[in-house]
């Protein structure tokens, strides 16, 4: 994926293939501290490290030498601070998130809920899990698809007004005052698009 700058969160270690390919082929990647270890056991040396340095050894930290970003802040977490430094350092441009999830849940829900205020400033970012991918609508979004493929649609904002086209159940008029309203639809043809008037997750399964 030329142009993509991925960041590894300390969560679980990616192991879906797809995961796997986002990682191997970004251009550039970014670690939140506690991931490097994992980003090496991947096979892949990070190009910067951030955080309040808690979560690396001293060792670790050495090896680093000026790659290692150090944000002592503790108002956001690793995966803000690195967010940021992408910003900072290399643009508005793709970026990947990876290892978001699968350990603690509370903190991978409020990871996922960060997205928003992230494609705000970086709008091609994406969540990439084991199982799926979360994307942002911010207006309105065309996803190339195949018929019958699943998706969900997630409103942060209960007083959210969407509507959508390519879905088999449309959005148009449905009440978005609870998070499960807009999941579990799926496509009807080879394209979708979604519009909301405040921002909206999108996730879709990989490989089907």
């Amino acid at each position: 994926m030329a142009g993509v700058t991925a960041i590894l969160a300390n969560g679980a270690c990616p192991e879906h293939p797809a995961a796997r390919a986002v990682l191997a082929s970004a251009e550039r990647l970014v670690c939140c501290d506690g991931a490097l270890a994992k980003a090496r056991a991947l096979g892949r040396e990070p190009d910067l490290v951030v955080g309040d340095g808690d979560s690396l050894t001293a060792d670790g930290r050495a090896s680093l030498g000026a790659r290692f970003v150090h944000i002592a802040e503790q108002e956001t977490n690793d995966l803000d601070k690195a967010f940021r430094t992408v910003l900072a350092r290399y643009g508005r441009g793709r970026i990947a998130i990876l290892g978001a999830g699968g350990l603690r849940e509370d903190h991978f829900l409020g990871n996922v809920f960060r997205l928003p205020d992230f494609a705000a400033q970086a709008p091609e970012v994406e969540m990439v899990t084991d199982a799926g991918v979360f994307t942002v609508v911010a207006g309105a979004r065309t996803y190339a698809c195949r018929p019958g493929e699943p998706v969900s649609v997630f409103a942060p904002d209960p007083a959210t007004h969407a509507t959508s086209e390519g879905l088999e159940w449309p959005l148009d008029g449905v009440p978005l005052d609870a998070l499960w309203k807009a999941t579990l639809n799926r496509t009807t043809g080879t394209s979708f698009t979604v519009r909301g008037d405040r921002p909206l997750l999108v996730y879709r399964p990989h490989g089907l």
